[in-house]
Protein backbone atom coordinates (compact mmCIF):
# COMPACT_ATOMS: atom_id res chain seq x y z
CA UNK A 1 0.00 0.00 0.00
CA UNK A 2 1.15 3.56 -1.02
CA UNK A 3 -1.72 5.74 -0.41
CA UNK A 4 0.62 8.36 1.45
CA UNK A 5 3.12 9.91 -0.42
CA UNK A 6 6.08 10.88 2.04
CA UNK A 7 8.77 13.46 0.74
CA UNK A 8 12.02 12.90 0.79
CA UNK A 9 12.50 14.56 4.78
CA UNK A 10 9.62 13.00 5.63
CA UNK A 11 10.94 9.50 4.60
CA UNK A 12 14.33 10.03 6.12
CA UNK A 13 11.81 10.29 10.01
CA UNK A 14 10.51 7.52 9.13
CA UNK A 15 14.24 5.17 7.94
CA UNK A 16 15.40 7.44 11.50
CA UNK A 17 12.47 5.49 13.41
CA UNK A 18 13.08 2.01 12.29
CA UNK A 19 16.52 2.78 13.15
CA UNK A 20 15.51 3.46 16.88
CA UNK A 21 13.05 0.14 17.21
CA UNK A 22 15.45 -1.89 15.42
CA UNK A 23 17.67 -0.95 18.27
CA UNK A 24 15.33 -1.27 20.77
CA UNK A 25 15.13 -5.07 20.32
CA UNK A 26 18.89 -5.09 21.93
CA UNK A 27 17.99 -2.31 24.73
CA UNK A 28 14.60 -3.26 26.05
CA UNK A 29 13.94 -7.34 27.26
CA UNK A 30 10.89 -6.72 28.88
CA UNK A 31 7.24 -7.85 27.46
CA UNK A 32 4.67 -5.47 25.92
CA UNK A 33 2.88 -5.59 29.14
CA UNK A 34 5.91 -5.22 30.99
CA UNK A 35 7.10 -2.21 29.45
CA UNK A 36 3.85 -0.71 29.23
CA UNK A 37 3.82 -0.80 25.57
CA UNK A 38 -0.12 -2.82 26.33
CA UNK A 39 -0.96 0.69 27.93
CA UNK A 40 -0.07 2.80 25.42
CA UNK A 41 -1.63 0.41 22.60
CA UNK A 42 -4.72 0.49 24.59
CA UNK A 43 -4.55 4.17 24.92
CA UNK A 44 -5.03 4.63 21.32
CA UNK A 45 -7.64 2.14 21.17
CA UNK A 46 -9.44 4.77 23.59
CA UNK A 47 -8.45 7.40 21.07
CA UNK A 48 -10.07 5.66 18.32
CA UNK A 49 -13.50 5.03 20.40
CA UNK A 50 -14.15 8.70 19.54
CA UNK A 51 -14.53 7.68 16.07
CA UNK A 52 -16.38 4.55 16.06
CA UNK A 53 -18.64 5.42 18.78
CA UNK A 54 -19.35 8.73 16.17
CA UNK A 55 -18.89 11.27 19.84
CA UNK A 56 -15.98 12.95 18.75
CA UNK A 57 -18.52 15.76 17.66
CA UNK A 58 -21.14 15.47 20.66
CA UNK A 59 -18.62 15.36 22.99
CA UNK A 60 -16.83 17.91 24.49
CA UNK A 61 -13.36 18.66 22.90
CA UNK A 62 -10.66 16.25 24.81
CA UNK A 63 -6.86 16.10 23.46
CA UNK A 64 -7.19 12.32 23.22
CA UNK A 65 -9.69 12.79 20.21
CA UNK A 66 -6.12 14.18 18.35
CA UNK A 67 -5.49 10.79 18.21
CA UNK A 68 -8.97 9.38 16.72
CA UNK A 69 -7.26 8.09 13.66
CA UNK A 70 -3.95 7.09 14.45
CA UNK A 71 -4.15 3.69 14.87
CA UNK A 72 -6.28 3.72 11.09
CA UNK A 73 -3.10 5.82 9.87
CA UNK A 74 -0.63 3.75 11.31
CA UNK A 75 -2.29 0.68 9.46
CA UNK A 76 -3.65 2.07 6.25
CA UNK A 77 -1.76 4.56 5.14
CA UNK A 78 2.13 4.37 5.92
CA UNK A 79 3.67 1.64 3.93
CA UNK A 80 4.35 -1.23 6.28
CA UNK A 81 8.20 -1.26 4.67
CA UNK A 82 8.29 1.79 6.61
CA UNK A 83 7.07 2.26 9.71
CA UNK A 84 4.59 -0.45 10.92
CA UNK A 85 6.46 -3.25 10.26
CA UNK A 86 8.83 -2.64 13.28
CA UNK A 87 6.00 -2.23 15.42
CA UNK A 88 3.49 -4.93 14.62
CA UNK A 89 5.91 -7.57 16.82
CA UNK A 90 5.84 -5.35 19.42
CA UNK A 91 1.66 -6.02 19.72
CA UNK A 92 0.11 -3.05 17.55
CA UNK A 93 -3.56 -3.42 17.27
CA UNK A 94 -5.40 -3.44 14.34
CA UNK A 95 -7.78 -0.75 13.23
CA UNK A 96 -11.57 -0.86 13.88
CA UNK A 97 -12.03 2.16 10.79
CA UNK A 98 -12.64 1.25 7.42
CA UNK A 99 -12.37 3.55 5.40
CA UNK A 100 -13.90 3.62 1.46
CA UNK A 101 -10.19 5.02 0.53
CA UNK A 102 -9.46 4.53 -2.80
CA UNK A 103 -6.11 5.17 -4.85
CA UNK A 104 -6.29 7.60 -7.17
CA UNK A 105 -9.92 8.76 -7.85
CA UNK A 106 -9.97 12.03 -5.23
CA UNK A 107 -7.27 13.31 -3.03
CA UNK A 108 -6.86 11.72 0.31
CA UNK A 109 -7.76 14.79 1.73
CA UNK A 110 -11.23 15.03 -0.36
CA UNK A 111 -11.74 11.67 0.63
CA UNK A 112 -11.22 11.76 4.56
CA UNK A 113 -13.43 15.53 4.24
CA UNK A 114 -16.64 13.63 2.42
CA UNK A 115 -16.35 11.36 5.75
CA UNK A 116 -15.42 13.68 9.06
CA UNK A 117 -17.00 17.02 7.60
CA UNK A 118 -16.09 20.25 8.18
CA UNK A 119 -14.49 19.78 11.82
CA UNK A 120 -12.79 22.71 13.36
CA UNK A 121 -12.38 21.64 17.51
CA UNK A 122 -13.36 23.48 20.13
CA UNK A 123 -9.74 25.01 20.45
CA UNK A 124 -9.58 25.05 16.70
CA UNK A 125 -7.37 21.98 16.09
CA UNK A 126 -8.34 21.29 12.28
CA UNK A 127 -8.99 17.66 11.09
CA UNK A 128 -7.66 17.81 8.01
CA UNK A 129 -4.82 15.51 6.64
CA UNK A 130 -2.91 18.16 4.71
CA UNK A 131 0.45 19.64 6.30
CA UNK A 132 0.53 20.27 10.28
CA UNK A 133 -3.11 19.80 10.79
CA UNK A 134 -4.68 17.22 12.62
CA UNK A 135 -4.56 14.07 10.50
CA UNK A 136 -0.97 14.75 9.22
CA UNK A 137 -0.02 11.04 8.86
CA UNK A 138 3.25 12.21 10.51
CA UNK A 139 1.79 12.90 13.74
CA UNK A 140 2.28 9.04 13.80
CA UNK A 141 5.85 9.19 13.77
CA UNK A 142 5.26 11.28 17.14
CA UNK A 143 3.53 8.33 18.16
CA UNK A 144 6.08 5.74 17.75
CA UNK A 145 9.24 8.32 19.02
CA UNK A 146 7.09 8.76 22.17
CA UNK A 147 6.66 4.96 22.87
CA UNK A 148 10.13 4.42 22.22
CA UNK A 149 11.53 7.07 24.83
CA UNK A 150 8.57 6.23 27.15
CA UNK A 151 8.22 2.47 27.64
CA UNK A 152 11.57 1.02 25.96
CA UNK A 153 14.04 2.76 26.33
CA UNK A 154 13.57 5.69 29.31
CA UNK A 155 17.11 5.44 29.97
CA UNK A 156 17.44 7.30 26.88
CA UNK A 157 15.81 10.70 27.72
CA UNK A 158 18.22 13.37 28.39
CA UNK A 159 18.78 13.87 32.45
CA UNK A 160 16.88 17.23 33.88
CA UNK A 161 19.54 19.89 34.23
CA UNK A 162 19.23 22.18 37.00
CA UNK A 163 20.39 25.77 37.62
CA UNK A 164 23.90 25.88 39.35
CA UNK A 165 23.33 27.59 42.79
CA UNK A 166 25.62 30.19 41.90
CA UNK A 167 23.32 31.77 39.39
CA UNK A 168 20.07 31.37 41.08
CA UNK A 169 20.11 34.88 41.42
CA UNK A 170 17.68 36.65 37.99
CA UNK A 171 19.60 37.69 35.29
CA UNK A 172 19.50 41.74 35.63
CA UNK A 173 18.87 43.45 32.70
CA UNK A 174 21.15 46.73 32.74
CA UNK A 175 19.47 50.11 33.44
CA UNK A 176 18.84 52.38 30.21
CA UNK A 177 18.33 55.88 29.52
CA UNK A 178 16.21 57.57 31.88
CA UNK A 179 12.93 57.63 31.09
CA UNK A 180 9.94 60.00 32.78
CA UNK A 181 8.00 58.01 35.20
CA UNK A 182 5.74 59.86 37.85
CA UNK A 183 5.71 56.41 39.72
CA UNK A 184 9.66 56.87 40.33
CA UNK A 185 11.84 59.20 42.20
CA UNK A 186 13.71 61.59 40.62
CA UNK A 187 16.71 60.09 39.49
CA UNK A 188 16.18 56.59 39.14
CA UNK A 189 16.68 54.99 35.66
CA UNK A 190 14.23 52.10 35.60
CA UNK A 191 15.05 49.23 33.02
CA UNK A 192 12.72 48.86 29.95
CA UNK A 193 12.72 45.92 27.70
CA UNK A 194 10.39 45.00 24.53
CA UNK A 195 10.13 41.46 25.18
CA UNK A 196 8.58 38.73 21.80
CA UNK A 197 6.43 35.64 22.66
CA UNK A 198 5.92 33.41 20.38
CA UNK A 199 4.45 29.81 21.06
CA UNK A 200 4.57 26.74 18.77
CA UNK A 201 6.23 27.90 16.43
CA UNK A 202 8.73 24.93 14.89
CA UNK A 203 7.03 24.34 11.94
CA UNK A 204 10.10 25.20 10.19
CA UNK A 205 9.42 26.24 6.40
CA UNK A 206 7.15 24.77 4.77
CA UNK A 207 5.11 24.66 1.00
CA UNK A 208 1.42 26.16 2.53
CA UNK A 209 -0.64 26.00 -0.35
CA UNK A 210 -0.27 28.87 -3.08
CA UNK A 211 0.92 30.91 -0.31
CA UNK A 212 4.52 32.74 -0.73
CA UNK A 213 5.37 31.88 2.87
CA UNK A 214 4.24 29.97 5.52
CA UNK A 215 3.24 31.40 8.90
CA UNK A 216 6.77 30.78 10.87
CA UNK A 217 8.27 32.84 8.22
CA UNK A 218 5.67 35.67 8.58
CA UNK A 219 6.12 35.19 12.53
CA UNK A 220 9.61 35.89 12.92
CA UNK A 221 10.04 38.21 10.35
CA UNK A 222 6.91 40.77 12.11
CA UNK A 223 8.87 40.02 15.10
CA UNK A 224 12.39 40.72 14.01
CA UNK A 225 10.93 44.22 12.58
CA UNK A 226 9.39 45.46 15.58
CA UNK A 227 13.05 45.11 17.47
CA UNK A 228 13.06 42.92 20.57
CA UNK A 229 15.39 43.17 23.32
CA UNK A 230 14.12 39.34 23.77
CA UNK A 231 12.65 36.92 22.14
CA UNK A 232 10.98 33.66 24.31
CA UNK A 233 9.80 30.45 21.89
CA UNK A 234 7.03 28.67 24.23
CA UNK A 235 8.16 25.42 23.11
CA UNK A 236 6.77 23.30 20.57
CA UNK A 237 9.34 21.94 17.59
CA UNK A 238 7.62 19.56 15.43
CA UNK A 239 7.06 16.55 15.07
CA UNK A 240 9.45 15.42 17.52
CA UNK A 241 11.61 17.14 18.57
CA UNK A 242 14.59 15.77 17.19
CA UNK A 243 18.14 17.40 16.96
CA UNK A 244 17.40 17.45 13.28
CA UNK A 245 14.02 19.14 13.56
CA UNK A 246 15.53 22.13 16.36
CA UNK A 247 18.44 22.45 13.95
CA UNK A 248 16.33 23.01 11.22
CA UNK A 249 13.05 24.10 12.39
CA UNK A 250 14.10 26.62 15.33
CA UNK A 251 18.08 27.80 14.78
CA UNK A 252 17.63 27.71 11.07
CA UNK A 253 15.05 30.28 11.28
CA UNK A 254 16.65 32.38 14.46
CA UNK A 255 20.26 32.43 13.19
CA UNK A 256 20.20 35.04 10.68
CA UNK A 257 18.06 37.34 12.77
CA UNK A 258 18.63 40.41 14.48
CA UNK A 259 16.27 39.77 17.57
CA UNK A 260 18.14 40.33 21.17
CA UNK A 261 18.03 37.85 23.53
CA UNK A 262 16.94 34.52 22.93
CA UNK A 263 15.24 31.91 24.86
CA UNK A 264 13.20 28.44 24.22
CA UNK A 265 11.59 25.95 26.35
CA UNK A 266 10.70 22.54 27.04
CA UNK A 267 7.36 21.41 25.69
CA UNK A 268 5.36 17.82 24.92
CA UNK A 269 6.94 17.56 21.27
CA UNK A 270 10.29 17.96 22.84
CA UNK A 271 9.66 15.43 25.24
CA UNK A 272 9.07 13.09 22.44
CA UNK A 273 12.55 12.61 21.38
CA UNK A 274 13.54 12.44 25.13
CA UNK A 275 14.59 15.84 25.34
CA UNK A 276 17.51 15.30 23.96
CA UNK A 277 16.95 17.70 20.92
CA UNK A 278 16.16 20.53 22.95
CA UNK A 279 19.35 19.78 25.02
CA UNK A 280 22.26 18.66 22.44
CA UNK A 281 20.94 21.15 20.05
CA UNK A 282 19.30 23.92 20.93
CA UNK A 283 20.04 24.63 24.66
CA UNK A 284 23.95 23.61 23.42
CA UNK A 285 23.65 26.44 20.94
CA UNK A 286 25.41 30.33 21.43
CA UNK A 287 21.83 31.28 20.10
CA UNK A 288 20.31 30.25 23.75
CA UNK A 289 23.49 30.99 25.96
CA UNK A 290 21.72 32.82 28.03
CA UNK A 291 19.84 30.09 29.42
CA UNK A 292 23.29 28.15 30.66
CA UNK A 293 21.76 25.03 29.46
CA UNK A 294 18.86 25.12 31.16
CA UNK A 295 14.87 24.85 30.89
CA UNK A 296 13.93 27.64 33.69
CA UNK A 297 14.90 30.81 34.07
CA UNK A 298 14.56 33.78 35.13
CA UNK A 299 14.99 37.61 34.18
CA UNK A 300 14.76 40.61 36.57
CA UNK A 301 13.19 43.59 33.87
CA UNK A 302 12.40 46.73 35.74
CA UNK A 303 10.29 46.38 38.20
CA UNK A 304 9.07 42.67 37.21
CA UNK A 305 10.53 39.25 37.35
CA UNK A 306 9.95 37.08 34.25
CA UNK A 307 10.07 33.58 35.08
CA UNK A 308 10.33 30.80 32.60
CA UNK A 309 9.17 26.78 33.98
CA UNK A 310 9.66 23.62 32.21
CA UNK A 311 6.25 21.93 32.11
CA UNK A 312 6.51 18.95 30.33
CA UNK A 313 9.77 17.07 31.92
CA UNK A 314 8.14 15.52 34.48
CA UNK A 315 4.35 15.53 33.07
CA UNK A 316 2.91 11.99 33.63
CA UNK A 317 0.07 12.56 31.23
CA UNK A 318 -0.72 10.33 27.91
CA UNK A 319 1.80 12.09 25.64
CA UNK A 320 2.64 14.65 28.29
CA UNK A 321 -0.37 16.53 27.15
CA UNK A 322 -1.50 18.14 30.58
CA UNK A 323 1.51 19.69 32.00
CA UNK A 324 3.46 19.39 35.31
CA UNK A 325 6.56 21.19 37.49
CA UNK A 326 7.39 17.75 39.05
CA UNK A 327 6.59 14.56 40.28
CA UNK A 328 7.34 14.96 43.64
CA UNK A 329 7.02 18.45 45.54
CA UNK A 330 9.55 18.12 47.69
CA UNK A 331 12.76 17.39 45.47
CA UNK A 332 11.62 19.58 42.80
CA UNK A 333 13.70 22.15 42.02
CA UNK A 334 11.36 24.49 40.03
CA UNK A 335 8.94 24.66 42.77
CA UNK A 336 11.55 26.25 45.18
CA UNK A 337 12.44 28.32 42.32
CA UNK A 338 9.33 30.29 42.21
CA UNK A 339 8.70 30.01 45.61
CA UNK A 340 11.44 31.68 46.01
CA UNK A 341 11.55 34.66 43.26
CA UNK A 342 7.70 35.47 44.82
CA UNK A 343 9.34 36.14 48.23
CA UNK A 344 11.11 39.53 46.38
CA UNK A 345 7.56 41.62 46.17
CA UNK A 346 8.23 42.12 42.74
CA UNK A 347 5.48 41.59 40.33
CA UNK A 348 5.93 38.14 38.13
CA UNK A 349 5.20 37.35 34.78
CA UNK A 350 5.56 33.82 33.88
CA UNK A 351 6.03 31.32 31.08
CA UNK A 352 4.85 27.99 30.71
CA UNK A 353 4.20 26.01 27.50
CA UNK A 354 1.46 24.20 28.80
CA UNK A 355 -2.15 26.11 29.74
CA UNK A 356 -3.36 26.76 33.17
CA UNK A 357 -7.15 27.36 31.28
CA UNK A 358 -8.35 25.02 28.53
CA UNK A 359 -11.88 24.46 26.77
CA UNK A 360 -14.62 21.53 27.04
CA UNK A 361 -18.05 21.14 26.27
CA UNK A 362 -17.81 24.83 25.43
CA UNK A 363 -17.10 26.20 29.27
CA UNK A 364 -13.97 27.30 29.97
CA UNK A 365 -11.89 24.93 32.78
CA UNK A 366 -8.64 24.73 34.67
CA UNK A 367 -5.84 22.42 33.63
CA UNK A 368 -4.76 20.88 36.32
CA UNK A 369 -2.30 19.72 37.77
CA UNK A 370 -0.86 22.50 36.38
CA UNK A 371 -2.15 25.32 37.72
CA UNK A 372 -2.59 23.67 41.45
CA UNK A 373 1.41 23.39 41.53
CA UNK A 374 1.68 27.08 40.38
CA UNK A 375 -0.39 28.23 42.89
CA UNK A 376 1.06 26.09 45.84
CA UNK A 377 4.42 27.75 44.51
CA UNK A 378 3.23 30.89 45.46
CA UNK A 379 1.64 29.60 48.69
CA UNK A 380 -2.11 30.04 47.43
CA UNK A 381 -1.82 33.13 44.85
CA UNK A 382 -1.33 33.55 41.40
CA UNK A 383 1.80 35.24 39.35
CA UNK A 384 0.71 38.79 38.05
CA UNK A 385 0.80 37.74 34.47
CA UNK A 386 0.68 34.24 32.73
CA UNK A 387 1.86 33.42 29.04
CA UNK A 388 1.38 29.73 27.87
CA UNK A 389 1.35 28.07 24.42
CA UNK A 390 0.20 24.39 23.64
CA UNK A 391 -3.23 24.80 22.59
CA UNK A 392 -2.77 26.25 18.75
CA UNK A 393 -4.32 30.07 19.18
CA UNK A 394 -3.83 33.69 20.44
CA UNK A 395 -6.47 34.29 23.71
CA UNK A 396 -6.78 36.91 25.98
CA UNK A 397 -8.86 35.90 29.22
CA UNK A 398 -11.30 38.66 30.90
CA UNK A 399 -10.30 37.58 34.76
CA UNK A 400 -13.40 39.62 35.77
CA UNK A 401 -15.45 37.21 33.90
CA UNK A 402 -14.37 33.65 34.63
CA UNK A 403 -15.51 31.77 36.55
CA UNK A 404 -14.87 27.99 38.17
CA UNK A 405 -17.38 25.48 39.70
CA UNK A 406 -14.59 24.03 41.98
CA UNK A 407 -11.66 26.85 41.75
CA UNK A 408 -12.01 30.82 42.98
CA UNK A 409 -9.01 32.55 41.30
CA UNK A 410 -6.86 34.14 43.79
CA UNK A 411 -4.95 37.79 43.60
CA UNK A 412 -1.63 37.35 42.36
CA UNK A 413 1.57 37.67 44.93
CA UNK A 414 1.26 41.64 44.75
CA UNK A 415 -2.72 41.87 45.71
CA UNK A 416 -3.39 42.43 42.12
CA UNK A 417 -5.94 40.80 39.34
CA UNK A 418 -4.08 38.30 37.77
CA UNK A 419 -4.13 38.21 34.42
CA UNK A 420 -4.39 35.08 31.76
CA UNK A 421 -3.06 34.59 28.00
CA UNK A 422 -2.43 32.00 25.37
CA UNK A 423 0.03 32.70 22.72
CA UNK A 424 0.47 29.14 20.81
CA UNK A 425 -0.39 30.61 17.46
CA UNK A 426 2.86 31.06 15.97
CA UNK A 427 2.63 28.74 13.16
CA UNK A 428 0.31 26.31 13.41
CA UNK A 429 -3.05 25.93 11.32
CA UNK A 430 -5.71 26.22 12.92
CA UNK A 431 -9.70 27.68 12.65
CA UNK A 432 -12.23 29.72 14.08
CA UNK A 433 -12.46 27.58 17.73
CA UNK A 434 -16.28 26.96 18.39
CA UNK A 435 -15.39 27.31 21.95
CA UNK A 436 -14.19 30.38 22.13
CA UNK A 437 -17.87 32.18 20.72
CA UNK A 438 -21.73 32.14 21.21
CA UNK A 439 -23.66 31.60 18.25
CA UNK A 440 -27.19 32.74 17.92
CA UNK A 441 -28.80 33.12 14.14
CA UNK A 442 -26.22 32.80 12.46
CA UNK A 443 -23.66 35.43 14.04
CA UNK A 444 -20.43 34.72 16.29
CA UNK A 445 -20.46 36.68 19.12
CA UNK A 446 -17.21 36.24 21.38
CA UNK A 447 -17.98 34.88 24.98
CA UNK A 448 -17.71 37.54 27.78
CA UNK A 449 -14.70 35.50 29.39
CA UNK A 450 -12.29 36.75 26.57
CA UNK A 451 -11.42 40.10 25.52
CA UNK A 452 -9.93 38.70 22.12
CA UNK A 453 -9.23 35.11 20.19
CA UNK A 454 -7.20 34.69 16.86
CA UNK A 455 -9.90 34.46 14.19
CA UNK A 456 -9.47 36.73 11.43
CA UNK A 457 -9.97 34.25 8.42
CA UNK A 458 -6.77 33.33 6.02
CA UNK A 459 -8.83 34.36 2.94
CA UNK A 460 -6.24 32.72 0.69
CA UNK A 461 -6.94 33.85 -2.97
CA UNK A 462 -6.44 29.48 -4.22
CA UNK A 463 -7.07 27.92 -0.39
CA UNK A 464 -7.10 24.36 -0.06
CA UNK A 465 -9.43 22.61 1.87
CA UNK A 466 -7.81 23.40 5.05
CA UNK A 467 -7.00 26.41 4.24
CA UNK A 468 -10.62 27.35 3.93
CA UNK A 469 -10.97 26.82 7.39
CA UNK A 470 -7.78 28.40 8.65
CA UNK A 471 -7.38 31.76 10.70
CA UNK A 472 -4.19 34.33 10.83
CA UNK A 473 -1.15 33.15 13.02
CA UNK A 474 0.24 35.73 15.01
CA UNK A 475 2.45 36.68 18.53
CA UNK A 476 2.64 39.22 21.40
CA UNK A 477 5.01 42.11 22.29
CA UNK A 478 5.56 42.68 26.14
CA UNK A 479 6.85 46.07 26.92
CA UNK A 480 7.99 46.89 30.51
CA UNK A 481 9.00 49.77 31.48
CA UNK A 482 9.37 50.02 35.63
CA UNK A 483 6.40 48.97 36.97
CA UNK A 484 4.41 49.57 33.85
CA UNK A 485 3.62 46.74 31.55
CA UNK A 486 2.10 47.03 27.98
CA UNK A 487 0.62 43.72 26.01
CA UNK A 488 0.21 43.87 22.10
CA UNK A 489 -1.21 40.80 20.10
CA UNK A 490 -0.09 40.77 16.54
CA UNK A 491 -1.63 38.98 13.37
CA UNK A 492 0.68 38.06 10.15
CA UNK A 493 -0.62 37.42 7.06
CA UNK A 494 1.24 37.15 3.01
CA UNK A 495 -0.92 40.06 2.19
CA UNK A 496 0.63 42.67 4.20
CA UNK A 497 4.50 42.52 5.74
CA UNK A 498 3.78 44.52 8.33
CA UNK A 499 2.06 42.69 11.42
CA UNK A 500 -0.85 44.09 12.07
CA UNK A 501 -1.99 44.94 16.05
CA UNK A 502 -5.15 43.60 16.74
CA UNK A 503 -5.44 43.67 20.67
CA UNK A 504 -3.49 45.94 23.34
CA UNK A 505 -3.47 46.41 26.95
CA UNK A 506 -3.13 49.79 26.72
Amino acid sequence: MNIFNFSKDEHQKLVNINALYNSSKKISTLSASENGLNEFWSYLQKCESYFTNKTFKTNGYDHDMENMLSLYILNKLVDEGYLTSIIRDLGLPKSDINFPLKEGEASLESQIYSILGNFVAEDGTLYFISKYCQLDPLWTAVLVWYAYYKHLDPKGVHSFVEIPKSTKEPTKEPTKEPTKNPTKKPGTKPAKAKIAILGDWGTGQWKDGELTNAPAELVINGIESLKPDYVVHLGDVYYAGTSNEERKKLIGLLKDKSLGKLYTMNSNHEMYDGANGLYKESLSNPLFKEQIGCTYFSIDIGDWILVGLDSAYFDESALYMRGSLYKDINKSPQHKFLNDLSKKGKPLLLMTHHNGIGVKDHKLTINKPLWTQVASALDGKMPDLWYWGHVHNGIVYNTEKLSFPDTIIPKSTTGQTPQFRCCGHASMPFGNGSGFYIEQNGVKTMRDELNYYAHTPLNASKPTLSQEERVLNGFAIIEINGSEIKETFYEVSNENSIPNPVWSSK
